[in-house]
């Protein structure tokens, strides 16, 4: 927000008046380069123009006929300003590329001089002098200040942008380091701020808690990106009944969202929505990742009980067995809790077990009789029922072994039997 000519000149002439009152081209020269928060310290009146030195030579700058010259020093920066109605010069010091400042204080001549990092040389004569004396070592003060402020503040930022790489890669132990280094440049350039010698500029104040907001939202922010990751990583393993990954996954998103509410209301930043609406999502899916195998074992059941094709009857009980046993055994190492009482879950599988071994030698006969049917006509046709016949016999052989059932001296027969028939075929 732009101010107005009124607001201007009170930022102009602390008080409301002054024996050199600047004029209205002075006003005009200056608006745009105040801000709405920039407060005057001193204003210097000029006797001449402005002499500015450089490598490249020297530059001098006439006062305007008829018009004035003021170094005006704010608590952000010091302009050196020379207008009439009709033209005007504006130069502008930040007070980080201030190198040094001196004063020539005389009975006939006052000069400011200010050596700018990279600018050179600017002379400026004073036309009054009293307050010159206060106004160079606030400069110089300030020039400390800031440069000290902002240095560290910078050195902040890099160190909040490393945290956040880090944390967004999931290095959490990595993140660590820059966070607290970032924390503790964010004190020093407080503490540099209560040391200066000149009231802190409101300006810097804002600086370091801007950049104290940025570092807390950019590990809200990259936290919440990494929960993402890592719940999308979660549904991935659930769905491939990696159910120890999937509940680790979801754990630590959860960690994550928690971490980023916390920090939320320590900053006292609006609480995002999406840190609940996740912390949510996590909620619910770590319930249906409890539920998840019991309930996927009993839809195997029914389609096993519903079908009246063999092959999809062994391949929906096998699944069933897989999803029981997963909420038996999985989760081992993690506070990861199934549903269903283990002594109930023990007795399915004991029983399903049962069916497999019976149906995959019932299966196993079918593939037999094809192969028979087609030994001579077509041998290779023929292995390949053979084949597919020992797989389920294997198949049968693995569970009567793991749970001491059935009869294995008859799968044994039954393996070596149809072993020689492919045999014969080649």
């Amino acid at each position: 927000m732009s101010l107005t000519n009124e607001r201007l000149r009170d930022k102009l002439v602390p008080g409301g008046s002054s024996p050199a009152e600047p004029s209205e081209a002075v006003v005009s020269a200056v608006k745009g380069e105040l801000t709405e928060g920039e407060r005057a310290k001193y204003r210097l009146p000029g006797k001449a123009g402005l002499v500015h030195e450089r490598k490249s030579g020297t530059e001098t700058i006439e006062k305007p006929p008829g018009g004035q010259s003021l170094a005006l020093v704010t608590d952000e920066k010091l302009l050196f300003v020379l207008a009439n109605e009709e033209t005007n010069t504006v130069r502008e010091i930040s007070y980080t590329s201030v190198r040094s400042v001196d004063a020539k204080d005389g009975l006939i001549r006052s000069k400011l001089t200010v050596k700018a990092w990279g600018e050179g040389e600017y002379r400026f004569k004073i036309a009054n002098a009293d307050e010159l004396g206060a106004a160079v070592h606030y400069i110089d003060a300030a020039a400390e200040c800031w440069e000290r402020v902002v240095s560290a503040v910078e050195d902040a930022e890099e160190q909040t942008e490393t945290m956040g790489e880090r944390l967004e890669d999931g290095d959490i132990d990595g993140a660590e380091q820059p966070r607290k280094a970032a924390r503790n440049k964010l004190e020093r350039a407080r503490t540099y701020l209560t040391d200066a010698d000149i009231e802190p500029p409101q300006a810097l104040v804002d600086t370091v808690d801007s950049a104290a907001t940025e570092h807390v939202r950019t590990e809200i922010r990259n936290r919440l990106t990494r929960a993402e990751t890592l719940i999308t990583q979660a549904k991935y393993q659930a769905d491939a009944r990696e159910y120890t990954g999937a509940y680790r996954s979801y754990r630590a998103a959860g960690d994550h969202l928690e971490r980023a509410r916390e920090l939320a209301w320590e900053a006292e930043l609006p609480e995002p929505q999406a840190i609940e609406t996740k912390l949510e999502t996590v909620d619910n899916r770590l319930r249906h990742l409890e539920v998840r195998p019991v309930a996927l074992a009993k839809q195997a059941c029914e389609r096993a009980d519903g079908t009246d094709k063999l092959d999809v009857e062994v391949e929906a009980w096998q699944e069933a067995f897989d999803h029981y046993r997963d909420a038996l055994i999985a989760g081992w190492g993690t506070d990861l809790e199934f549903e269903g009482e283990t002594w109930d879950i023990k007795l399915k599988i004991e029983l399903i077990v049962a069916k497999l071994i019976d149906k995959r030698k019932t299966l196993a006969s079918r593939y037999e009789q094809r192969g028979d049917e087609l030994a001579e006509s077509n041998p290779d046709a023929a292995i390949e029922q053979y084949e597919a016949a020992l797989e389920q016999l294997e198949r049968a052989q693995q569970f009567a072994a793991e749970f001491r059932t059935g009869d294995p001296a008859e799968l044994d027969d039954q393996l070596d039997w149809i072993t020689a028939k492919r045999l014969d075929c080649r």
